[in-house]
């Protein structure tokens, strides 16, 4: 490991420690009382407490599924449709006023007519996933294969190229840098969309845990929750970061940040 990476996580070890120190001072000195804000012990205690009787797991499990499917099927939807948005205008113009209305349509406001039609549960919540995931890739798509050089076009048509050669060799290598930047922007949309639905017409997951602490004014519940939906987001968003890394070992940006330059 270089020196430059270990400096970086003591830096970033030192930040979160400073930050659960501070949070430890304020409650004790200030005599925040425990059901406004609880200290760092607690809400620790709490989550012990949850993973020894297996409840968070089981509420991470629940919501970590809701986001893989719903991410998968959004993106593959998206990046599908996108495709073929960037290779026809004409049907670019007569979808996309559509998408876009979907789109700045609050998807909040779209549980309640998904619980309706689909009932309390998963249905209802994957539903709102996947819209939250598709119009990121979608959009992405359009604008990285719609960003590869003309001149790469007219080469492989000169070499008599056929169209999954053109795709495989020209459209996905040369967009890929704005594909994978959709990919996260979607992650964190796919995450963000998990919580809501669970939170609005969920029987289990973290955004249901969030709801329930609430309800008992346990504010301990409440961190644990949280945190536990910030830990579940980071990770995904990291994978999708490995996932960059690796299929862009070769791009400039790549080189750059391991170059220090």
């Amino acid at each position: 490991m270089k020196r430059r990476d270990l400096w970086i996580r003591f830096l970033s070890f030192l930040a979160a420690a400073a930050a659960v120190a501070g949070w430890h001072f304020y409650v004790t000195l200030g005599k925040v009382p425990a059901f406004i804000l609880p200290g760092p012990e607690a809400v620790a205690r709490q989550l012990i407490s949850m993973v020894r009787d297996g409840s968070l797991l089981f509420h991470m499990g629940i919501t970590s599924a809701g986001i893989v499917t719903g991410f998968l099927i959004g993106s593959v939807l998206g990046f599908v449709l996108g495709y073929f948005l960037a290779k026809s205008r004409v049907l670019e113009a007569a979808l996309f006023p559509y998408l876009i209305a979907v789109q700045a349509t609050p998807k909040v406001t779209l549980i309640p007519l998904f619980v309706i039609w689909f009932g309390l549960g998963l249905a209802s919540k994957l539903l709102l996933v996947v819209l939250s995931a598709f119009f990121p890739v979608l959009l992405n798509t359009v604008i990285g294969f719609r960003s590869v050089p003309r001149e790469y076009y007219e080469l492989m048509r000169i070499l008599n190229a056929t169209e999954r050669q053109m795709l495989y060799k020209v459209k996905l290598p040369l967009s890929l840098p704005i594909l994978m930047a959709g990919l996260k922007v979607a992650m964190v949309q796919a995450v963000i969309g998990t919580i809501v639905a669970e939170w609005v017409s969920g029987k289990s997951g973290l955004g249901y845990l969030l709801v329930y602490g609430s309800t008992q004014f346990d504010s301990r519940l409440l961190l644990a929750a949280i945190f536990a939906t910030t830990l579940v987001g980071l990770f995904f968003f990291w994978i999708i970061e490995i996932i960059e890394s690796r299929a862009l070992f070769w791009h400039e940006s790549k080189i750059i940040l391991e170059e220090g330059l």
